[in-house]
């Protein structure tokens, strides 16, 4: 597909439940499936989502690829008792790139869901605040849109809290993304917003 024509894509059925989830993290939509390496979240072995994951967990991550690299990702969210999620459903794309300033979130998964069926969920961690897109900016339509009640951040900035009223109070997160194209961010910086997201709630 030449880059500049706009696609619509449907996220893939990918979503995980985890048993006694205690946190939740959010991002904006998975790269086009030539870039993917493995059918799951954050599938490109670039991104430092899951490298992060796996220092948490005092792991490493020995799949890269296919059913396996998916298999290792469910335990490393099991064992953290961590559910990964994606804002958007349905987005247009712009060509094939993975840029969130190159999609357009048409409808919204159902994150509520989640999150109603999930009593022990206790933090939400947003990876992403800049840009056209972002899972910040996409997860706050999303509360204002379904009406539900959230206090706003001192600063929209990467490790800035706020409070989402759900049936309880659920603190939110603000992280960077872990793209590569974010890689002045530092591991050390993700590793520190990821745990507190994962450890200290």
């Amino acid at each position: 597909m030449d880059q500049g024509m706009k696609t619509k894509e449907c996220h893939p059925d990918w979503y995980y439940p985890v048993r006694g989830m205690r946190a939740l993290i959010l991002g904006t939509f998975p790269p086009h499936i030539k870039k993917r390496n493995y059918e799951f979240y954050y599938p490109n072995s670039q991104n430092r989502f899951w490298r992060v994951m796996a220092e948490i967990a005092n792991t490493k991550l020995s799949q890269n690829k296919g059913p396996q690299a998916v298999e290792e990702r469910k335990r490393l969210m099991t064992q953290l008792k961590v559910g990964v999620q994606n804002i958007g459903k349905i987005i247009k794309r712009d060509g094939v790139s993975s840029a969130d300033n190159d999609i357009e979130i048409i409808e919204s998964q159902d994150i509520l869901g989640i999150i109603n069926e999930n009593d022990s969920l206790q933090a939400i961690l947003l990876t992403g605040y800049s840009g056209k897109t972002n899972t910040y900016g996409e997860f706050v339509k999303y509360l204002t849109k379904n009406q539900v009640q959230h206090s706003q951040p001192e600063k929209v900035r990467a490790g800035y809290k706020f409070t989402a009223q759900f049936k309880r109070p659920i603190t939110c997160i603000i992280g960077n993304s872990t793209s590569m194209a974010a890689r002045r961010v530092s591991c050390e910086r993700l590793l520190e917003q990821f745990r507190s997201a994962i450890i200290r709630y």
